[in-house]
């Protein structure tokens, strides 16, 4: 069976991967001229993509908080986590803050461009944090060995 706190490095994955492809759908639309929030199968593609990355964010958050008791329980110092726990839920807040905007400009087929650039704009920074919390928790585990077994 599958260590419940080796769930959580499965589920970053898709905020990690999804969300650049989204911000390349949104590039993309931007430079054909498209109605980011509109119809256009590119701004379908970037608004789905969003979605998933935010779902893969608030699972990854949540399995992350069981994963910090685990590596807790084992003895590893909660100073050493706060930094990566705090900045993921921040995260995942944010995509998914986000996301909801993205859902209402998209369901109402808003069509300023302005508007479309400042909304390209904030989702590379929040993949800018997505990639920081990312590089905590590869120094959690490559540098501290957090939640990793070793074989006997």
């Amino acid at each position: 069976m599958i260590d419940l706190a080796h769930i959580h490095p499965m589920l970053v994955h898709f905020p990690l991967a999804l969300l650049p492809v989204a911000l390349a759908s949104q590039a993309i639309a931007l430079w054909r001229d498209d109605n980011l929030f509109g119809r256009s199968c590119v701004a379908q593609s970037a608004f789905w993509l969003y979605v998933l990355s935010a779902l893969g964010a608030i699972s990854a958050a949540i399995f992350g908080d069981m994963a910090f008791d685990i590596a807790r329980e084992s003895g590893v110092s909660t100073n050493l986590m706060e930094g990566h726990e705090e900045l993921g839920m921040l995260s995942a807040w944010l995509l998914s803050g986000i996301t909801v905007v993205f859902a209402f400009f998209y369901r109402k087929q808003v069509g300023s461009r302005p508007l479309a650039i400042t909304f390209f704009i904030a989702g590379i920074s929040v993949l800018a944090l997505v990639l920081i919390t990312a590089w905590h928790g590869g120094q959690l585990v490559y540098e501290h060995g957090v939640n990793v077994h070793t074989l006997r």
